[in-house]
């Protein structure tokens, strides 16, 4: 899978990193640390053709300015494999951006995933994935489920990552925000 992500600013990810430890040492969730960095995805797909797609990215990069995202409490995708996760309140400039990653993207994908399409994403910050079951939820909710956290994360970057069920995700590329 590849998909386009938004590397967390420093003090949000070293904070995003110390929940997973706590997740880690409390409760033996490991499978986050696939990830390569706590990010947010805005685009995901079997496969993009970086050929066109990466001068696109890089044109959305130099237009956009950083911004600040909000986040705070918990949230859980529920099902067979469920995800623990931070919430983020949706903003106009998030909203935007997204939007106009899809519209230029989504042309050059196969099997985008549409779980992160505008109609239906809910924008997060993944804190515990694969291996949350019945038998560890109770411990993960209760490691970090009533420590108040309330974050406000600074988003300025795009990067292209790759990412297959059997090994680590990869960072390919990035490209900062440039706009004024």
């Amino acid at each position: 899978m590849q998909a386009i992500i938004s590397r967390l600013d420093p003090k949000t990810s070293t904070i995003v990193t110390d929940l997973w430890q706590k997740l880690y040492n409390e409760c033996g969730l490991n499978a986050i640390y696939t990830i390569p960095t706590p990010h947010v995805t805005w685009f995901a797909a079997d496969e993009i053709d970086l050929d066109p797609s990466l001068p696109l990215i890089s044109e959305i990069a130099e237009e956009t300015k950083e911004f600040t995202l909000h986040t705070f409490g918990l949230g859980i995708f529920s099902g067979e494999r469920p995800i623990l996760y931070l919430p983020m309140v949706k903003t106009l400039e998030m909203i935007r951006l997204h939007c106009k990653i899809w519209e230029q993207l989504g042309p050059h994908a196969q099997a985008e995933k549409l779980y992160y399409s505008p109609k239906m994403w809910v924008p997060h910050i993944t804190l515990a994935l694969k291996d949350l079951t019945k038998e560890n939820m109770a411990c993960a909710v209760n490691a970090i489920g009533f420590d108040p956290i309330e974050l406000y994360v600074v988003i300025d970057n795009l990067i292209v990552a790759e990412y297959e069920e059997t090994s680590l995700g990869e960072l390919l590329f990035q490209y900062d925000f440039k706009g004024k």
